[in-house]
């Protein structure tokens, strides 16, 4: 009989946990839906900065291309350059620089500044991805999924 309690409190206990990972999934998800009709970034930079146990550049790459695919690109070139803040050595953030910097030159000009591109590009981190990685849909290389 105390195993069996034993096994029902483990298992409660793992289902809770996977709530528990689940909306913390959702808090990113719903400040970038807010975002995008609010164009201000500061809650998902709050909701990933809370989640200790998410991967903080996949949380960004999931935000910023869900912004940038709506075509909210000032929005999500804000995001891009809170991403390059906090860790401009993951080759998914230099990939979004690169990408905002080719495909929306105007609003990187005026959102990022030349100073901060400058500053935040690395050559050497970017080159992991020699082939350009997509955002992560490559298969060859492992390093854009940093």
């Amino acid at each position: 009989m105390d195993s069996t309690w034993i096994l029902v409190a483990v298992g409660a206990l793992f289902i809770i946990g996977l709530l528990a990972v689940s909306f913390r999934g959702n808090s990113v998800s719903a400040a970038t839906r807010e975002a995008h009709k609010t164009h201000d970034v500061g809650p998902i930079i709050a909701a990933i900065d809370e989640d200790k146990t998410g991967d903080m550049a996949t949380s960004f790459n999931s935000a910023i291309k869900s912004l940038w695919d709506a075509y909210d690109r000032e929005t999500a070139t804000d995001l891009i350059k809170a991403f390059l803040e906090r860790c401009d050595d993951k080759p998914i953030a230099q990939m979004w620089l690169k990408t905002v910097a080719e495909v929306e030159p105007e609003i990187a000009r005026k959102k990022l500044g030349e100073a901060f591109i400058l500053e935040h590009t690395r050559e050497e981190v970017a080159a992991a991805c020699a082939g350009g990685c997509g955002g992560g849909s490559c298969k060859s290389c492992k390093s854009c999924k940093s």
